[in-house]
């Protein structure tokens, strides 16, 4: 008797057709949202680059409210990329020392400043991560001479980047609109060298890099 009880009121709703429409729809809902998760998304391919002050915010750069900065004055900055290239990246920073005549990069042939760099730090970033890597530097030596238009210069022959002391040689009127130029380089794995641009999703050549202006007193 309590054995035809379970069977009416246990098996029979189990078994009835409404049962398997619901549990027919729960396995395809599920099937899809399987899909759907196991399929790669189509969004944009691109890398950031930021270069923060010593609070890392948009500001602080210098020791003082001012560009003008003298010799030995620590300078500490952030470097921030961002990478959004679907695959793990491995970078590289290049900081260029350039005075206001000299080239930068060509933002529309997407080609890097002609000048040799003067520092290179590099790293492996996981694709949607984040890295900051500090560039802290200051100015070692210069000297001090008269240009053919009669105007004095000063003349940045040694910095000091991470602990590192390199040597330099680019001059500037009064000692006025330095700047340092980084650029961001990605490891092309098929060609095995470091490029300054790349193919987004779109298929269209991108690049990166920021600058900042100085003066030397």
């Amino acid at each position: 008797m309590v054995g035809r009880v379970i069977d009416s009121y246990i098996v029979k709703p189990l078994r009835s057709r409404q049962f398997l429409i619901i549990l027919a729809v729960l396995i395809a809902v599920s099937m899809s949202i399987a899909y759907v998760a196991s399929v790669p998304r189509n969004y944009e391919r691109f890398m950031s680059l930021s270069t923060l002050g010593r609070g890392m915010m948009a500001s602080d750069y210098y020791p003082s409210n001012t560009p003008d900065i003298g010799l030995g004055d620590e300078v500490l900055w952030h470097i921030q990329v961002y990478n959004r290239m679907g695959s793990a990246e491995y970078i590289a920073i290049r900081v260029k020392l350039l005075n206001a005549d000299m080239p930068i990069p060509d933002d529309n042939m997407h080609t890097p400043s002609p000048v040799e760099h003067v520092y290179e730090m590099r790293q492996v970033v996981a694709n949607d991560a984040t890295i900051t890597m500090p560039l802290k530097w200051s100015v070692a030596t210069v000297t001090r001479e008269s240009g053919d238009d009669g105007g004095r210069y000063v003349v940045i022959k040694e910095m000091l980047i991470n602990g590192e002391r390199i040597s330099t040689d680019v001059k500037s009127k009064d000692g006025r609109n330095f700047r340092l130029v980084m650029e961001l380089w990605r490891y092309n794995p098929e060609s095995r060298v470091f490029e300054f641009s790349w193919l987004d999703s779109m298929n269209e050549r991108r690049s990166v890099w920021n600058q900042i202006w100085f003066n030397v007193r």
